[in-house]
């Protein structure tokens, strides 16, 4: 929060900043319940657009799919059908695409 805010607006890498900013609000995560916004896991998601401000959209969704906050929010933690498949009780288990249709919506 207001710690990011006053690096960004002090940090003598403005444009690096600014294109990090902007990426955030590309790939937006909102407050997910049982991790406090400050945390060093938000600092962490944060970290990836900084770190790739100059990189390539490539990289960025790679780190972005692998990081945990990410699959807290699309639900995809635990998600291990790779096919139709059946549960426990006998009914038939799909793949969760949430996460894929979030992204396709980005193009």
């Amino acid at each position: 929060g207001a710690d990011r805010a006053h690096l960004a607006l002090g940090a003598p890498d403005q444009l690096r900043q600014r294109a990090a900013w902007a990426l955030h609000q590309i790939l937006p995560i909102a407050v997910i319940e049982g991790f406090s916004p400050e945390t060093e896991i938000w600092t962490s998601y944060y970290d990836i657009f900084v770190r790739n401000a100059f990189g390539n959209y490539r990289d960025v969704l790679r780190e972005v799919s692998y990081n945990n906050l990410m699959g807290e929010w699309l639900s995809f933690v635990g998600n291990t059908a790779v096919q139709a498949g059946i549960d426990r009780d006998g009914r038939v288990v799909y793949p969760d695409e949430n996460y894929a249709r979030e992204v396709m919506q980005l193009f």
